[in-house]
């Protein structure tokens, strides 16, 4: 029997959780979160809810005592490609946090700083720098979610962003990825290439925009519009009013893949890969395939034995999937 490990992915209103077993498939599942447990960053406003949730989660999925991987939202880390000169580890660890010094708020001391190497280039050896993925997040949010986690009864020995857990899953591929996380409150483009993340941006138009435009169409609410745009309620997909929004976020990916293209000439970006809630919607991905021009990977590729989940799951996957060796 193969070692099994765990992946959680925390989102705006579901928890996604992955259980692998060594050598074997992924199993994905997705559960609903009670009412005005995350606030509108990301971020658990009421930990004593979640341990509790998280235990009885654990119990009726029959969750395994296995090693978990947390997968951090962009709002509570900091992830980017950086360049070192040659140093010795502790004075890498000593310089590290001054990377983020322009992004993080408070006094370095209060955040934790981690990295994963990277294969160097041609270029970057001749100028005898290390590439490699440093990552930044609070002190105190790690050391919340360890508690949490550990009072339900899980073990938590890996906490990463989403950029990490998209180069676990591919970094065996030796191709450029470009996931698009189709979010409930933005979309976050993400290009991947082995072991590093080439380049990334977030748009302010998500799902909830959809929802919004559904609501003004129909006269309901925003929550039910949500309903209605997904079973395409009197074919609400295909008003103008949502081939126009969708059209405009497909204009904002294709701003992306060109400039991507533009900056790494050599550039073989043939897919790109639609995942989060939004990955599901007809109108949007159509919109995409017609804009970008670009084929779509269905996430189950990916995923082979996942199905329908892997859109959803996909960071969870990720995260589970970078203890196996």
């Amino acid at each position: 029997m193969g070692k099994m490990r765990l992946g959680f992915d925390l989102g705006s209103s579901s928890m996604k959780i992955a259980i692998v077993r060594q050598g074997g498939p992924v199993r994905l599942e997705e559960v609903r979160l009670p009412e005005n447990l995350m606030d509108g960053s990301g971020t658990i406003a009421l930990p004593h809810v979640f341990t509790q949730f998280l235990r009885q989660t654990k119990k009726e999925l029959s969750l395994p005592r296995a090693p978990a991987a947390l997968v951090l939202p962009p709002s509570q880390v900091i992830c980017r490609l950086v360049t070192m000169p040659r140093m010795t580890t502790g004075q890498l660890e000593m310089n590290l946090p001054y990377e983020f010094s322009d992004f993080i708020q408070g006094v370095a001391d209060q955040y934790h700083c981690d990295y994963a190497l990277c294969q160097p280039s041609r270029q970057e050896e001749e100028e005898n720098g290390v590439p490699m993925m440093a990552a930044a997040a609070a002190k105190s949010t790690l050391a919340g979610y360890h508690r949490m986690f550990s009072q339900a009864g899980v073990r938590l020995k890996t906490v990463l962003p989403q950029e990490m857990a998209l180069i676990q899953l591919t970094r065996a591929a030796e191709k450029e990825f470009c996931f698009v996380d189709l979010g409930h409150q933005a979309t976050r483009i993400t290009v991947v290439w082995r072991d590093r993340v080439q380049a990334t941006r977030q748009i302010a138009l998500g799902g909830r925009s959809l929802d919004m435009v559904v609501a003004d169409e129909l006269g309901v609410d925003a929550f039910l519009a949500g309903t209605y745009k997904m079973e395409n309620y009197h074919e609400i997909q295909s008003s103008p009013a949502v081939a126009e929004l969708c059209e405009r976020i497909a204009v904002e990916i294709l701003k992306v893949v060109n400039f991507y293209q533009f900056t790494y000439r050599s550039s073989e970006l043939s897919t790109i890969c639609l995942v989060g809630g939004g990955a599901a919607l007809p109108a949007l991905r159509q919109a995409i395939a017609d804009v970008v021009g670009l084929e779509l990977l269905a996430p189950e590729d990916l995923l082979p034995a996942a199905g329908q989940g892997a859109a959803a799951g996909i960071f969870a996957a990720g995260a589970a999937l970078g203890g196996q060796t």
